[in-house]
């Protein structure tokens, strides 16, 4: 508890310095941000003056990760389209070729996983290479592979499933989130590029395509940036009212942080454009360290059956935007049919999807799909297999020259 409480607490004035310090660096900062900061700042004010509203900060952590979870699904939509767009960009220009062959860039590719040091980057590499290939299968082969992908599932709890088939289904905007047209710009931008004839694109549409889809990037980018340390900052205040009663903290350390809190909520109501004098720099650079001082105890967590410690424990996760519950999977095991039916539902879903979309988008999403199934490769050579069919396969130059320019890129990253 002790350990929890000064993380979270010195986290908190360090990340609220930050936080701080990007509003006065904005021009101007929307609506929506100015509620998110006004209702953070009044529960952070009754903490401090030893009051306890947990529910109003449940309430605001709520809207934080719908809000969240809507710019995940614009950014997984963008890149659908950000591949697309790539993939016909060689009509418009004429690149100097690298003279590799789809051959002789699988085999690098393979090397190039092999070298990575543990199991977890390799598997992330593979999966940022099927995400650039291009697919030229049926829809029924791509069936199968899905299928085929699936049947691994057999034996995994049937909650663990759901969650997979969820992000599954965002990604390839099979689900998307409620009220997404509330984000004007961002939903403007994805109408426009859902419009499109990418089989007859012209250059300036190209251009108008690629502009648009760069300032939707620069626009999530920023949004995103901010909910993310505003959710670190709610997740370390609900830390402190679990913590606050049972903490032994000295004294000095504890005023330290509070002062910090203070100025910098002060600051805030007043709109000043920097934070209170050097005192004030001092006070953080002394609190600075001591995440540092508790990192171990932190990490190791509880093995404690305790409500309160799980709940602690899950704040301090490291995501950000995690379910505070605890969910019984009373569902069990998944066995062979119910892993098959979960399968059938999504090719079907994708099915009815692919009805009303251009071939180069549905290409787009076969590939985000691909990319975020259980792998099945049973050795480095099947990888590079299949590497090197699906760039031969492609008989379209442009994409496939395209391909391997972005395939390249990850040799060079």
């Amino acid at each position: 508890m002790s350990a929890a409480y000064r993380n979270s607490f010195s986290k908190l004035v360090l990340n609220f310095y930050l936080y701080y310090e990007g509003l006065t660096d904005r021009a101007e900062t929307s609506e929506e941000e100015r509620a998110f900061t006004e209702e953070f700042g009044r529960i952070l004010k009754g903490f401090l003056g030893g009051q306890e509203d947990l529910e109003s900060l449940e309430a605001l952590r709520n809207r934080i990760v719908e809000k969240t979870e809507i710019l995940t699904a614009f950014s997984d939509c963008f890149q659908i389209y950000e591949y697309v767009l790539n993939r016909v960009e060689r009509r418009f220009l004429v690149m100097k070729d690298s003279g590799r062959t789809p051959a002789g860039l699988a085999a690098e590719l393979v090397q190039h996983i092999a070298g990575l040091e543990d199991d977890a980057g390799r598997n992330e590499m593979l999966r940022e290479i099927i995400a650039q290939l291009p697919v030229r299968f049926t829809r029924q082969k791509f069936y199968s592979l899905v299928m085929e992908r699936f049947s691994v599932l057999t034996g995994v709890s049937k909650a663990s499933i759901e969650d997979f088939l969820y992000m599954l289904k965002t990604s390839a905007m099979v689900q998307l989130p409620e009220h997404m047209e509330a984000e004007e710009e961002l939903y403007r931008i994805l109408s426009e590029l859902r419009n499109m004839d990418y089989r007859g694109l012209s250059r300036e549409e190209f251009e108008s395509c690629t502009r648009s889809l760069a300032h939707a990037s620069r626009l999530l980018l920023d949004q995103t940036d901010e909910h993310v340390l505003m959710a670190e900052m709610i997740n370390d205040l609900y830390v402190l009212f679990l913590t606050r009663q049972e903490a032994l903290v000295e004294a000095g350390e504890d005023q330290d942080f509070k002062t910090c809190l203070s100025r910098i909520l002060d600051a805030v109501d007043k709109e000043e454009d920097s934070l209170v004098g050097e005192e004030g720099r001092r006070l953080l650079e002394r609190i600075e360290g001591i995440q540092e001082a508790v990192e171990e105890i932190i990490q190791a967590g509880t093995d404690r059956d305790d409500p309160v410690l799980n709940k602690i424990d899950r704040l301090l996760s490291g995501s950000s935007f995690m379910s505070l519950e605890e969910t019984e999977d009373s569902g069990g095991e998944a066995d062979r049919e119910f892993v098959e039916k979960k399968a059938e539902e999504f090719c079907e879903q994708l099915d009815k999807m692919f009805g009303s979309m251009p071939k180069a988008v549905i290409r787009a999403v076969m590939a985000k799909v691909l990319s975020g199934l259980p792998m099945i490769f049973r050795d480095s050579q099947e990888v590079e297999d299949y590497i090197r069919s699906s760039l031969e396969s492609c008989t379209d130059h442009g994409e496939r020259e395209a391909c391997m320019e972005l395939l390249e890129q990850e040799l060079m990253g």
